[in-house]
């Protein structure tokens, strides 16, 4: 496991992180997205959206419909999912093991199904928002992402802070 933290100052430079997490990623890869609502959650999975060739007008936030599939993304938004039951109606399970990348927003509701997995899980959190400044925290499962990200930052000419 490995830790990055990212820091952006814009919306834009939020979603050029998102488009470096989209193009860095191997397929299948879940990445559980969490922080406090209007923290940027959805603008981050835009930026993985267009990486990943899909227009980013197309991303919305998904809390009402819960789960927008795309040729290579699913984007779930657990924020409003009231039970586990509700899980295993939206087969949930069968997303997961979908080969295309999932973004999953709020997923503290879905925890117990990311335990012990063997899924590649990155856990992207955002620890620090203020205005249009924001600090992602990334924590990758697998342990070989974070460098490849954080020199990508860096190249980007983001910030990077020590973990």
């Amino acid at each position: 496991m490995s830790k990055c933290r990212v820091r952006t100052f814009s919306v834009e430079e939020t979603r050029r992180v998102g488009e470096i997490i989209g193009s860095s990623v191997p397929e299948g890869t879940i990445i559980l997205l969490s922080g406090d609502l209007g923290c940027g959650k959805t603008t981050l999975v835009r930026g993985i959206a267009k990486a990943l060739g899909i227009p980013e007008d197309e991303i919305s936030s998904p809390s009402f419909n819960i789960v927008h599939e795309y040729d290579s993304l699913v984007h779930i938004d657990l924020y409003r999912l009231d039970s586990i039951e509700a899980l295993e109606d939206l087969g949930f399970e069968e997303i997961l093991l979908d080969r295309r990348i999932k973004v999953i927003e709020w997923p503290q509701m879905a925890a117990d199904y990311f335990k012990e997995s063997g899924l590649p899980i990155i856990k992207i959190s955002c620890s620090f928002c203020k205005d249009d400044e924001r600090e992602f925290e990334i924590v990758d499962t697998v342990g070989k992402i974070c460098q490849k990200l954080e020199n990508k930052f860096r190249s980007g000419g983001f910030y990077v802070k020590d973990s």
